[in-house]
């Protein structure tokens, strides 16, 4: 399936998903993954105050949730930057593996405008129904929004792993909007067809390791070979998590980011299953 461009693309997300610095996220604790990446690090306080900035954390918006207290894991915030650690330094970016580098999903990640997105800043959103969304905003910076289901500690997707793996998602939608590419009507997404199971659809365009230069993720020649979806985006990023992982990086976060890319690739691709963590990487 080819993508197909257009001039202006309008989530339309608006006000919906604004959210107050007083949270309603349960706040009783971490998960087992949360805590062992974590005891990686001990609350590295340079990391944290450049991970503020980097990701455009707001002390508004994040009051209540740890922005002020950012070594306590237990609150949104803390979890916020441990996952973008994750991110930062978990990766091996084995060229003949990896299906792309830290460079890649910095990029994509992070807050300010590149080749990969224009400028966003992170917020979180109280809702539940959803893990994340992405505001495009005409002449203002975009949003990037992350939900209680991925902060609450009983949450299965609770964890440094799939917390990064929706900045990727959400990032991905930037990406979209920046170059004006219509990845589908619902909400940036397709409904449900194929052997997609649920109502937020993309296609899985596979493409061979060696296709994209470490640090070129964002380009495109508009064919299937070089496009991605969102949902592709953030389950190469979990695989990349899972398989090629820093050999200090915890069980748990392998696990869980396993679990999720799996999960996704069964429901969420048109053409899926989308790859599987764990097979052999496409060449």
């Amino acid at each position: 399936m080819k993508p197909f461009r257009v001039t202006l693309l309008a989530l339309g997300l608006g006000q919906a998903l604004a959210a107050t610095g007083f949270a309603a996220c349960v706040q009783t604790g971490a998960s087992q993954a949360d805590r062992d990446l974590w005891a990686t690090h001990g609350c590295w306080r340079e990391y944290y105050l450049w991970q503020s900035r980097a990701y455009d954390i707001g002390s508004g918006e994040w009051a209540g949730r740890g922005y002020r207290d950012a070594c306590n894991n237990r609150l949104e915030y803390p979890k916020h930057w441990n996952a973008a650690y994750l991110v930062t330094y978990g990766l091996v970016d084995d060229y003949s593996q990896s299906f792309h580098a830290t460079e890649d999903y910095r990029g994509v990640a992070e807050a300010a405008g590149s080749a990969y997105h224009n400028s966003f800043y992170h917020l979180p959103t109280d809702r539940t129904d959803i893990f994340g969304a992405f505001n495009g905003r005409f002449l203002l910076n975009d949003q990037l929004f992350t939900s209680c289901l991925l902060y609450d500690p009983l949450r299965p997707n609770s964890n440094p792993s799939s917390r990064a793996g929706d900045f990727m998602h959400e990032g991905w939608h930037a990406w979209l909007g920046k170059y004006g590419w219509n990845n589908g009507a619902l909400n940036g997404h397709r409904p449900r067809q194929g052997s997609c199971t649920i109502m937020s659809c993309d296609y899985f365009y596979f493409h061979g390791i060696s296709v994209f230069e470490f640090g070129t993720l964002y380009r495109t020649d508009g064919t299937a070979e070089t496009f991605h979806s969102p949902n592709q985006v953030q389950v190469e990023f979990l695989c990349d998590v899972a398989d090629q992982p820093q050999a200090w990086i915890p069980a748990t976060v392998r696990l869980t980011a396993a679990a999720d890319a799996n999960t996704r690739a069964v429901q969420r691709f048109i053409n899926g299953p989308g790859y599987s963590c764990g097979s052999p990487r496409p060449w």
